[in-house]
């Protein structure tokens, strides 16, 4: 029987305390989209507005519009520096009425309405990687660092007309460009609220909370049942080992869900097909096994709407 995975935790509740609930999430069947437009080719981002999930296509410069069953049911952008054209769209963001994109290699965030009909757009001065919407309203903006120079901020808070706010989270600097890339990635995820959370792809076990003022609201030490995966790289001074911690991140009902990489071939690290669900303390809750492993992934109940190694979309449902 279908089940709400907040239900299913709750059941846990009596459980021996410590106790890790382990759940299974079931593959959905959607429906088979004849339309071109509808292939997705390097989709980089997902998020839910209303009835729609959108998906940001960075190969064909698009937002793909999908429902929550999996039907396509549109697409708008097109490539170009123009209004409601964009290079290499790189994240997506539903905000009421609003779609944002970031716009990567136009270096700005560009305003869709849910048709796509472009609504304006602001420049940013650095090339935004994901956006997401704050509840009072407020942009969250993350950018990769060049690694070029100390003191880079990573994350920045825009109002809703584009005025810079906040930025913060410094990125760290080695002089190893390849290996600072590695470390600064990170997952940024909104909460209930007008906040949200930074989580390190690697090398730390710890969420930074931060109201979108940029106060730092606290830090989780995440249980360390959530499994980290050491690898060890070669960079320009040598073999470094980074302990690869989250692939990709969500955050749905009070809870946060990381999903841990997994080894591919000995060499490399790749999405595994395990989700840590991590309450707010940093407690492992709960583990939800995949059926395949997902690059990217948003939580709505007991559903989890995904990306696959081969670029397709997928649904999941937990089961009791």
């Amino acid at each position: 029987m279908i089940a709400a995975l907040a239900l299913a935790l709750g059941a846990a509740a009596g459980a021996e305390e410590g106790a890790v609930k382990r759940l299974k999430a079931a593959e959905i069947a959607g429906p088979e989209n004849a339309e071109d437009a509808a292939v997705l080719g390097r989709p980089l981002a997902l998020a839910l507005g209303g009835d729609a999930l959108f998906v940001a296509d960075a190969q064909d410069c698009a937002i793909k519009v999908f429902s929550k069953e999996g039907r396509f049911l549109r697409a708008f952008g097109r490539k170009g520096q123009g209004p409601g054209e964009l290079s290499f769209p790189s994240g997506v963001a539903a905000a009421g009425d609003r779609v944002l994109v970031a716009d990567k290699f136009n270096s700005r965030v560009q305003v869709f309405d849910h048709d796509g009909k472009p609504a304006g757009a602001f420049a940013v001065p650095f090339l935004p990687d994901k956006v997401h919407a704050l509840a009072d309203g407020a942009v969250l903006v993350t950018g990769n660092p060049t690694g070029k120079r100390k003191g880079e901020a990573i994350v920045h808070v825009f109002d809703r007309s584009g005025g810079p706010r906040w930025e913060g989270v410094e990125a760290g600097f080695s002089g190893d460009p390849t290996y600072d890339a590695f470390r600064n990635m990170i997952l940024a995820v909104p909460g209930e609220g007008a906040d949200f959370y930074v989580v390190f792809r690697s090398g730390e076990r710890r969420v930074l909370h931060f109201a979108s003022t940029g106060a730092l609201i606290g830090t989780i030490t995440v249980d360390e049942r959530h499994a980290s995966r050491p690898i060890d790289l070669p960079f320009k001074r040598g073999k470094k080992r980074l302990a690869g911690f989250c692939w990709a991140a969500a955050f749905d009902r009070g809870l946060l869900y990381l999903s841990a990489p997994a080894p591919v071939d000995g060499k490399d690290l790749g999405p595994g097909r395990e989700i840590s669900v991590i309450d707010a303390a940093g407690v492992l809750r709960a583990v939800v096994a995949l059926p395949r492993p997902v690059h990217r992934f948003v939580v709505e109940g007991q559903r989890i709407f995904g990306v696959d190694d081969e670029g397709e979309l997928r649904i999941f449902e937990v089961v009791r």
